[in-house]
Parts: C-alpha cells; sequence; structure tokens
C-alpha cells in the first residue's frame, strides 16, 4: 500500500477519495432538478436545519463549515426539512447506541478481512447518477468460513456508507453488486449464525443513513441464494426488498448496468476488481482518523436529551458486535 498522507480528523467531509469522482455538473444539476432544489434553496434551509439542530440539547453543535454535510441530508431526504431533521435524530442516536458499529479500528482482522473480500468503489458514475460497489467473496473464505468476520465486515460497510454521505457534490444513490460465485453453504451457515448482527446492521443502513439504494444485483448467484433472500427480506424495507436482481451470469448483469462502466473482469473498461479494491484499502485507511473523530463529534449525548430516551424500536434489537463463536 501506498505511504498514507495526512488528513484533517476534523474536516466536516471526506478528506481523502483517491480518485472517486463527484457528479459531473450535468447529473448534479439534474440530482437537484429530480429534488426540486436549487443551490439558493439549500443554502437557506441549511441554515434552517443548523439552527434547528442549535435548539436540540442532545445533538451535534455544527458550524457552517458542516453546511456541505448537511445539504447531503437534505438532498438525501428529497428536500424535505422534517424528514432531514428526522433523519439526523436516527443518526446521531443510532451513533450513540451502537458506537461499536461506527468504531471499527485498524486491527489484523480488518487486513484480514481485506484479503478474504475483494470490495470495491466504481471511480465514476453509471449514466443513472448511481454509485456502483462491488464486492466479492473469495475462494478462500468460502472454503474456510471460520476465517470470516461478520461483525467487522458489517462496521467497514458502515464505514463506507459515512465515507460516501461526507462526499460533497457525489451521489446519494446507490448500486450494490455481490458476486456470490464462492458463496458456499458453509459461508451461508457463517452468515446465518450472525443474523443478528445483520439485522441491526440493516437498520441503520436503511433508517439512519440518506443513502437510497436503487438496485441490490446478486451476481453468479448459487442456487441457495433464493433461501437467503427469503431470511433477509423481513428485515428489509418493501422497497429494498424489491430492489434485489438476481442474475445466474455475468452476462445477466450486463443487461442491468452500463458495461462500460465495470470493472475490467467484468467485462467492463475499468480498472480490475482487485486495482479497486486496493484503491478502497487506501481510501478506508487514509481516512481512518476522519472516521474515527466523528464519533466525538456526531453521537447524540443522550444524557442531554429531553423528553427520555428514544423508542427502542427505533432501532431494531439489542445487541454486540463482538464476534460470534459458533460451535
Amino acid at each position: 500500500m501506498p505511504e498514507l498522507v495526512q488528513v484533517d480528523a476534523g474536516a466536516a467531509c471526506t478528506p481523502f477519495l483517491h480518485d472517486i469522482k463527484p457528479l459531473p455538473e450535468e447529473q448534479h444539476a439534474a440530482l437537484l432538478k429530480k429534488v426540486d432544489a436549487t443551490p439558493e434553496s439549500l443554502k437557506r434551509d441549511v441554515k434552517i436545519l443548523r439552527e434547528w439542530l442549535a435548539q436540540q440539547p442532545h445533538l451535534p453543535q455544527l458550524g457552517e463549515d458542516f453546511d456541505p454535510w448537511l445539504i447531503r441530508f437534505l438532498i438525501g431526504s428529497k428536500n424535505s426539512l422534517q424528514r432531514a431533521k428526522e433523519y439526523l435524530e436516527k443518526y446521531c442516536t443510532s451513533r450513540a447506541q451502537r458506537a461499536e458499529l461506527y468504531t471499527q479500528g485498524p486491527s489484523p482482522g480488518v487486513e484480514n478481512l481485506f484479503a478474504l473480500i475483494k470490495s470495491g468503489v466504481l471511480p465514476v458514475t453509471t449514466p443513472q447518477g448511481t454509485r456502483m460497489v462491488i464486492t466479492k467473496f473469495t475462494k478462500e473464505v468460502g472454503e474456510d468460513p471460520s476465517k470470516m468476520d461478520w461483525g467487522i465486515y458489517f462496521k467497514l460497510t458502515v464505514h463506507m456508507a459515512d465515507v460516501f454521505l461526507g462526499s460533497e457534490g457525489h451521489p446519494v444513490d446507490a448500486e450494490i453488486c455481490m458476486d456470490l460465485e464462492h458463496f458456499t453453504v458453509a459461508l451461508n451457515n457463517s452468515f446465518v449464525a450472525n443474523l443478528s448482527l445483520f439485522r441491526q446492521f440493516v437498520d441503520t443502513a436503511q433508517g439512519s443513513v440518506p443513502l437510497h439504494y436503487k438496485a441490490v444485483h446478486l451476481v453468479n448467484a448459487p442456487g441457495i441464494i433464493k433461501t437467503v433472500i427469503a431470511m433477509v427480506r423481513p428485515f428489509l424495507k418493501d422497497k429494498l426488498g424489491e430492489r434485489i436482481i438476481v442474475h445466474d451470469t455475468v452476462e445477466s448483469f450486463h443487461k442491468c448496468v452500463d458495461k462500460a462502466c465495470l470493472p475490467s473482469d467484468y467485462g467492463g473498461q475499468g480498472k480490475t476488481l482487485q486495482q479497486m479494491c486496493d484503491d478502497w484499502h487506501l481510501i478506508i485507511h487514509t481516512n481512518m482518523p476522519w472516521i474515527l473523530a466523528r464519533q466525538a463529534k456526531l453521537a447524540a449525548d443522550e444524557s442531554k436529551r429531553v423528553g427520555g430516551k428514544p423508542r427502542q424500536d427505533d432501532f431494531g434489537v439489542e445487541g454486540s458486535f463482538r464476534k460470534l463463536a459458533v460451535d
């Protein structure tokens, strides 16, 4: 890995994105039009949002430097001030209630996971203005699932969402591609043993972060995938559950996406998945001081909340993200 650059851990927005590009000007304009916003209306509304935060003693008090980050909440909330307030409340409260989900620092387990799972981000947006993430389980972890730490995997995925959320001028819509060529019955059994952790993770991803998942592509899907989908669908919002697309082959995947955007080993014109994985590894490690500093800055202070604690059903089941030992 190249030598890491120093980043400002207190920066309002993601300080290092390597070669990941923001929305082109035309797509950014189309996004604002889609949510019925203008630069002027966003400037006005973000001031209202910041002033509202100042009146909530348990929520973070943010300066004008955080306006670009707050604008991400407005755009992700389809330009609804009320919905943006709800997202901020849930996001900051989730950080307080599930601190372990947001605070995974460097460790041998993290390095091991990067070797077992190839995950990368397409550096350019799709023609639809979405950000695509491709993840593939390696043959090694498919054959020996005892090496898999689902807790760390979910935490790193939350880090990914935080990096995207903090990326000014980038999409709020994402497409997920999971290459399941090596998703074996044994690996599925390992996943099932960690289903409660998955539920906490997906509750956070769906309810606390104003990013929208436009499609979940399951590529090279094995026969067992229908059982997996049936098992996880109750945890998903109806709209997301309807956006799961199963592809038996990569060629089937090509019918749903712009092939040119894909990695070269998926028939596209981009980097290889391994190169994208190395780039993402660099982005996560470079931004790690910033990612970890966000917890103290953005987590709700429940001791200052007026009117009692939030309802537990707003945040799903309780539990721990410590690695489970399964017989």
